[in-house]
């Protein structure tokens, strides 16, 4: 990695002394780094990233399975020889290619940062839904899901959370937590939107209009307001003007860790911890995607058709939009792990219910468990890879673990379909569902922090062999 002289840049502007600042938080890139004088006028640039995140979180939904699943049935009847089986496949194996992709695409991210890769993954997820809008055969469908999962679920969450990770330590819980509100928002938003222009116009409109949303309000808006580092503009993390006294370089076991460590993808995939946090997103993946695509049939038995699965869905993002901000608060104050297991514990929970569901008013503690539930993972499965195993490689490490979780959507749907194909009925499939995350939040609880067994300096002049604390 190239040092540059951070005395004075070619321009005479003046920086930040060379203790404040670690090399390991400047971009590859060439960017202009401002006078303090400068950094320190207007608004600090924090506000616009936090902003530009919680919009990316939230127009990131036409690749989301609450999006694409409100179009399954109508797309079904409009094309030629596509069964539902087939539907659900084509989504899996286009889910799997995007997700398998994001380990590629991590490093690039660290390369290049957010600023130039926003508003690209913007255009290119529109030239998905576009292309979305002119399927009518199944090798189409193939392409439009994998572009349409790669560049939505994939690509656009991912640098969301690599903005955060850049631009806030300290609070970086509590505003991913207000990141995790755009989520909840989206959910709560686009399946409505997408069912109106569907039954008002058609299936091939409400793609187009997605499109257009998303070319005119999120290309340009961030390339204007997203700078990849606070450093680049002699600013620091948490919305600071001036660098800290101290940070701290590991935690006591009574907290969690946030480390000033650096992890390289290939360290954080040799650790124990790395994969039983994976197996937590992976598990609300598989189980949340297969829910929301099949909402309607899975909520029909109690009445709940029509527009009334989505309303149910609105309310479960109602109280993951409250549960975001009070988790991303708690994720300074509890271990990510024990976090972690209670949303499992959720999700069990309301798996339960819909199991044994017989009422209609049954589907409102079902949302509630839903909703707390989302609102905990939205938060601390993003904000835990860069608390765990630092700012520097942050992109790689979230990227692969993402593309496990993306498998895990994948999969979502086709429990569902084989179990309605084979018994004639969703139970089957939803049990499973049941017993997963029971299976992870017990797993989960002995994800302790990352250690190394030994550190050198926090510039990252050499690092030692890795293990877990357990």
């Amino acid at each position: 990695m190239c040092i540059i002289d951070i005395s004075r840049n070619s321009f005479g502007l003046d920086i930040p002394p060379p203790q404040r600042l670690l090399p390991h938080m400047f971009s590859s890139s060439k960017a202009v780094t401002l006078s303090r004088d400068t950094a320190n006028s207007g608004i600090h640039r924090g506000w616009w990233i936090l902003s530009v995140a919680f919009t990316a979180i939230f127009m990131s939904a036409p690749g989301q399975s609450h999006s694409i699943g409100t179009f399954r049935s109508m797309m079904i009847r409009g094309m030629e020889s596509v069964n539902d089986t087939q539907f659900s496949t084509a989504y899996l194996v286009g889910t799997l290619v995007g997700g398998f992709a994001l380990p590629f695409l991590g490093p690039l991210i660290d390369r290049f940062g957010a600023r130039v890769l926003l508003p690209l993954t913007s255009m290119l997820l529109a030239a998905s839904c576009i292309l979305m809008s002119y399927v009518e055969h199944l090798p189409l469908l193939y392409l439009s899901l994998g572009m349409l999962r790669l560049f939505g679920q994939g690509l656009m969450c991912l640098l969301a959370t690599w903005l955060v990770g850049e631009w806030f330590q300290e609070k970086r819980g509590l505003v991913m937590g207000l990141m995790g509100v755009g989520g909840a928002l989206s959910v709560m938003t686009f399946p409505l939107l997408n069912r109106y222009f569907i039954l008002n116009y058609d299936w091939q409109t409400a793609w187009l209009v997605l499109a257009a949303i998303l070319l005119v309000t999120f290309v340009i808006p961030p390339w204007l307001a997203v700078r990849n580092r606070p450093e680049e503009e002699g600013l620091f993390p948490d919305w600071k003007y001036d660098p800290p006294d101290k940070y701290p370089i590991s935690a006591t076991k009574y907290s969690p860790h946030i480390t000033r460590e650096t992890w390289t993808r290939s360290e954080a995939l040799r650790n124990p911890t790395f994969w039983k946090l994976v197996m937590c997103i992976t598990c609300t993946s598989l189980v949340g995607t297969g829910v929301i695509f099949y909402a309607d049939r899975v909520l029909e038995p109690v009445g709940m058709s029509g527009n009334k699965p989505y309303y149910v869905l609105a309310l479960q993002a109602l109280l993951a939009t409250i549960t975001c901000i009070v988790a991303g608060y708690l994720t300074s104050k509890i271990q990510a792990r024990y976090l972690l297991a209670t949303a499992m514990f959720l999700l069990a929970a309301a798996m339960a219910l819909l199991v044994t569901m017989s009422n209609p008013w049954m589907v409102l503690p079902f949302a509630i468990l839903g909703g707390v539930h989302g609102g905990i993972i939205r938060t601390v499965g993003s904000v835990v890879w860069v608390n765990y195993y630092g700012r520097e490689h942050q992109g790689a490490v979230a990227g692969a673990a993402v593309s496990v979780a993306v498998a895990g959507s994948a999969l979502g749907p086709l429990p569902l379909a084989i179990s309605e194909d084979m018994f004639g009925t969703l139970e089957p499939a939803l049990i499973l569902f049941m017993c997963l995350p029971i299976i992870a939040g017990i797993v989960v609880l002995s994800a302790a922090p990352p250690k190394r067994t030994n550190m050198e300096s926090p510039l990252g002049e050499g690092v030692l062999k890795a293990a877990t604390h357990t």
